[in-house]
């Protein structure tokens, strides 16, 4: 059955564009939605205008992004997280909260499917993200997860504690040496005698 999309199905097709799908596809899902009508007539002319208008759209769309990602492009964005004193997250940092933020810095709504997060982020640093915009508006954008104020004086806190630990078990070290040889000293001293 031929139907002519009204909107831009990803993986499907774009506005105004002619495809053929399934009856059933066309019938209970594309049509009731009012994403799709019946190729007729009619409809490809209006098809037509909406390709002009889709065009027109999409042009002024990867001109609008493509100003955004030239502004983004050399700059950091910073994300405080919560962790634990090891400095690991609780969680991870995912595309919804890269795009939250980057919404809240800019002003300007984010699509979560912009950021491509090849592995989890669970720990503090800085990464690259790469961001697709558009079909034509890609680069990548750098992100550093750093503590918040609560996390940061936990892992100071630890560090110490850490430090603290090493220093006693160096002492411990030492006298354990020394120890041996104190009793290395007497039975030499013994076998002597």
């Amino acid at each position: 059955m031929k139907v002519i999309l009204l909107e831009n199905i990803r993986k499907i097709g774009s506005i105004g564009e002619i495809i053929d799908v399934k009856r059933g596809f066309a019938r209970n899902y594309l049509i009731p939605q009012g994403v799709a009508v019946l190729a007729t007539e009619e409809a490809l002319q209006r098809a037509t205008k909406l390709r002009a208008e889709a065009e027109e759209r999409k042009v002024q769309e990867t001109k609008d992004w493509k100003v955004v990602a030239d502004s983004l492009e050399d700059t950091e964005l910073e994300i405080e997280v919560r962790t634990g004193p090891t400095g690991r997250l609780y969680g991870s940092i995912t595309p919804a909260i890269i795009a939250d933020s980057l919404a809240e810095k800019l002003g300007k709504e984010m699509n979560k499917r912009f950021f491509n997060i090849l592995e989890p982020i669970r720990v503090l640093g800085k990464f690259k993200i790469f961001v697709k915009f558009v079909e034509e508006v890609n680069f990548n954008l750098t992100l550093n997860v750093v503590p918040d104020e609560e996390s940061q004086k936990v892992i100071e806190e630890h560090k110490e504690e850490q430090e603290k630990l090493k220093k006693l078990e160096e002492k411990e070290q030492k006298s354990d040496a020394n120890s041996e040889e104190e009793l290395n000293k007497e039975e030499n001293d013994q076998k002597t005698s």
